[in-house]
């Protein structure tokens, strides 16, 4: 049935079609399948002039599942309308086994402007303007493939030549604007801002930033940079293939999953490619063998000094031999162990590659390679992976461009806990949990000490005096050379600590304004030069009952390396996996509030360190808890609902966060839907070639991807995981694929509403009636004896057959159970025949009846 989606920033409709509609051969080239679907136009809400400029972005083939995947761009009047793709996935007999429709239907009296006023570089000068960039050198234009296409140079504001693309852009508010499409990757690495400028206006009507930020809290990331230095290199008929590393190797999620995060636990790994995924192993990129950590997947180096280009030496040398065998003592700060980060960074990003090409994220499909074998798609596109990445702590990132261009992982330091620690002769002197900012100067473990004062400004700048800093202090002379003690309110964390310093404090205590621990503090600001901390709602008000004291802000241990946090690792490369595949890879188009990239990168993080256990926390390492930790997300990923009681309903919570705790909840889905696979079919360890339950999961959520339309919702993903499934079983999973996602809300009459809200979806725990068990049906024969349809003698006859039925399946008797319910069947038509049920009660009763019995012959061969 249709649900509804989004576009970019516009609702929109996605149709689930029948088999054969858009009936195709599965070779068709672009002509026949654009003839095909304006054939068909109407079966998708869209009138024949909507179909009438299309060109096809991508196309290709999936080996596992044999689907010819077809990516289609609308277009009007030669012009991309911004994410509007229909995908087309072509099963091997040339039926369309599932459409996904973001075209804007109307598009025609949709467009309100067609307006050309305003040239490529006064966007420019507006898309900098709105982020507040100042050009520091007059543009030049670099390259133009047409006057609608062109690329200037950085101008002093990007690191990276800013490309300027014209485009219709459909609104939230309703209509579709010509504008100008402006792509920014700013000097200080932090964002790839994409903003929209109205091409007649130059108004600003939309901005997104393509760097994915993977915390729950706002820490910054980075975008794309230079391209890398020369790195040494041998010639590449040397064909260098095997290694030897010495890593936490896979599924060993982190130091602490090893065993103990204070001892050396790692492992030499000898030759670990795969011939299939890296046919010249992990060194080799087609035209140049390298001995340092490159190949034709990843270049992994640092970036300590977060300039975008590897600090030099910083991707170590295996030598001729390819040893890549490097010291790491837990008892140091990561500084003195650069060369095993980076070397684990390395055989991660190459791990993940291999395993994934497995199930389908290969060359066609856009993954990340130099040289792409004659596998179809775009080469020039390894990963950057920036070990210890000196723009942040508390966090990691990853930007996702196009195929053929090169995607960026930036992995962070992860800040040792910190302390405020009330100094006697105070009465309630003594230690405070804290938790650091991502910005200003990092705390030392001999700390900041000093005088505590409140700090006082004026309410939204005018009126009483409040206390969370908001506006400039009003008390600076008693502020100044003392800590500032303010509250968490409505300003960005920068805001308060620039204006305690602007205001002469020498560090900054924010309380927390909500019940519960300290959060840690997001935000960028490079003229913060004094340190601060958060503590909880309840220290505050202790401290604030209390004054004056003095205390000291310092960090209380090491810090600790996201390069040795695997999961994080796999969580980052996955935001790549999940962007390439949904629309094609020459589309990115994962957005709005409901979209589930994060709950794709924690499903990828788990599948890869999955050692066939429940109860997982993500990132319990870099956050310093056990590894029985919660980790960083709301709940643990368990399928015990008393650990994590989450269902699609949650979403609209304001509670959880947009997009971290929306993706929590779809991976928890996913999670629920493995487990059981699993428990079916058993656990195989074997992520290249197994056949668990396990590698099923994976099979289908990858597939998944390439199958659902641009702008997923909940509704969307999970109809393309049980499309993914019809294609490559033949639909064997059906009924346990929805029963999984019915459990958690989001079952046959659930409702996404518009995928760019997460406030209007409807949760619903029911299964269609092909997955119907004894209790759905118990249930209906219950609700008519409620209505007073059947009489109490008739009702219990018919559940005491159910009954019956349900008992003999449980002991292994499943013939005798389908007899029963073939009986029960029988009795139904009984009463249909004597009027007793309408046609509609009692063919309600039956297609449940007969869904039941399918479903036991499915598991009973």
């Amino acid at each position: 049935m249709p649900r509804k989606g989004t576009i970019g920033v516009v609702f929109m409709l996605c149709s689930i079609l029948p088999l054969g509609v858009f009936a195709a051969p599965p070779d068709a080239n672009p002509r026949e399948l654009l003839r095909a679907a304006r054939q068909d136009a109407a079966a998708l809400g869209l009138t024949e002039s909507d179909l009438s400029d299309l060109v096809v972005t991508d196309q290709y083939v999936s080996k596992k599942t044999g689907l010819t995947h077809v990516y289609l761009q609308q277009r009007y009047r030669g012009i991309p309308v911004h994410n509007a793709i229909l995908n087309l996935n072509i099963d091997r007999n040339g039926q369309v086994l599932h459409v996904g429709n973001r075209f804007v239907p109307g598009l025609e009296k949709a467009v309100q402007d067609s307006v050309r006023a305003l040239e490529p570089a006064a966007a420019v000068d507006a898309a900098a303007s709105s982020l507040g960039l100042t050009l520091a050198e007059p543009l030049r234009l670099e390259s133009a493939r047409s006057a609608d296409e062109v690329q200037f140079g950085g101008a002093g504001i990007a690191g990276e030549p800013i490309a300027v693309k014209l485009v219709y852009l459909p609104l939230q508010a309703g209509g579709v604007r010509l504008a100008w499409m402006v792509s920014i990757h700013t000097l200080d690495g932090q964002h790839y801002w994409n903003t929209f400028v109205d091409a007649g206006s130059g108004a600003i009507l939309f901005q997104e930033d393509m760097v994915l930020k993977d915390s729950l809290f706002g820490i910054r990331g980075s975008a794309a940079g230079p391209a890398p230095k020369a790195a040494p290199a041998v010639s590449a008929s040397a064909a260098l293939r095997s290694g030897n590393y010495r890593v936490y190797p896979v599924p060993v999620e982190s130091p602490s999953h090893a065993g103990d995060p204070s001892l050396d636990l790692r492992s030499l790994i000898a030759d670990p490619s795969d011939p299939v995924a890296s046919p010249l192993g992990w060194h080799d990129n087609g035209t140049t063998a390298y001995t340092i950590t490159r190949g034709n997947n990843v270049h992994a180096y640092t970036d300590v000094d977060a300039n975008g280009v590897p600090d030099p030496g910083s991707d170590p040398d295996g030598g001729a031999g390819l040893v890549f065998d490097f010291p790491f003592d837990p008892a140091m700060e990561p500084a003195t162990y650069r060369p095993a980060a980076v070397t684990n960074l390395f055989y991660w990003n190459n791990i993940i590659h291999d395993i994934t090409y497995q199930y389908g994220f290969d060359e066609a499909s856009g993954n990340f390679q130099v040289d792409n074998f004659g596998g179809g798609g775009l080469g020039g596109d390894d990963v950057r992976a920036e070990a210890q990445d000196g723009s942040g702590t508390n966090n990691a990132n990853f930007l996702t461009p196009t195929d053929g261009n090169r995607p960026r992982m930036q992995m962070f330091r992860w800040t040792a806990p910190v302390l405020v620690t009330v100094n006697p002769p105070s009465a309630i002197a003594g230690d405070y949990e804290a938790r650091s900012a991502a910005f200003g100067p990092a705390l030392t473990a001999a700390g900041t000490t000093g005088d505590v004062v409140l700090g006082l400004d004026p309410a939204d700048g005018a009126g009483p005096s409040t206390t969370d800093a908001c506006s400039p202090l009003t008390n600076a002379a008693a502020v100044a050379g003392k800590i500032a003690l303010v509250d968490r309110g409505s300003c960005n964390f920068t805001v308060k600590v620039k204006n305690a310093q602007n205001a002469g404090a020498i560090a900054v205590i924010v309380a927390n304004n909500a019940p519960g621990g300290p959060i840690n503090m997001g935000g960028a600001d490079a003229t913060i030069v004094i340190p601060s901390a958060m503590i909880s709602l309840d220290s505050g008000n202790l401290f604030k009952a209390n004054l004056p004291l003095n205390a000291t802000l310092k960090k209380n241990g090491l810090d600790r390396d996201s390069d040795f946090d695997n999961g994080v690792i796999v969580h980052e490369y996955a935001h790549g996996i999940s962007n390439r595949l949904t629309g094609g890879p020459s589309t990115l188009c994962l957005s709005g509030q409901e979209q589930m990239g994060e709950g794709w990168s924690d499903y990828y993080a788990l599948m890869l360190t999955d050692t066939n256990t429940d109860n997982r926390g993500i990132g319990t390492y870099v956050i310093f808890e056990p590894t029985s930790g919660g980790g960083i997300r709301p709940f643990p990923y368990s399928t015990d609902f008393g650990v994590n009681p989450a269902t699609y309903g949650l979403i609209a919570n304001p509670a959880i966060s947009i997009p971290h705790g929306v993706g929590f909840v779809w991976a928890t889905m996913l999670w629920d839907m493995t487990r059981d696979l699993v428990e079916r079919d058993g656990f195989d360890p074997d992520l290249y070639a197994g056949s668990g339950g396990n590698n099923l999961s994976l099979q289908l959520v990858t597939d998944g991807l390439k199958i659902q339309p641009c702008a997923p919702g909940f509704v969307d993903g999970r109809d393309a995981i049980l499309a993914a499934d019809a294609a490559f079983t033949g639909g064997a999973n059906q009924c346990l694929i929805w029963d999984a996602f019915a459990a958690r809300g989001l079952g046959f009459s659930a409702d996404q509403g518009s995928s760019a809200s997460r406030s209007d979806g409807t949760e619903a725990f029911d299964l269609p009636i092909s997955c119907c068990t004894f209790s759905v049906l118990a249930g209906k024969v219950n609700a008519l004896k409620t209505a007073g349809v059947l009489n109490n003698g008739q009702a219990n006859s018919l559940l005491q057959k159910l009954a019956n039925a349900e008992s003999a399946l449980n002991r292994g008797q499943a013939h005798t159970a389908i007899n029963i319910l073939n009986a029960f069947i029988n009795e139904v038509n009984a009463m249909i025949n004597s009027g007793k049920l309408t046609a509609a009660q009692g063919q309600d009763l039956l297609d449940c009846a007969q869904g039941l019995i399918a479903r036991i012959q499915e598991d009973n061969p």
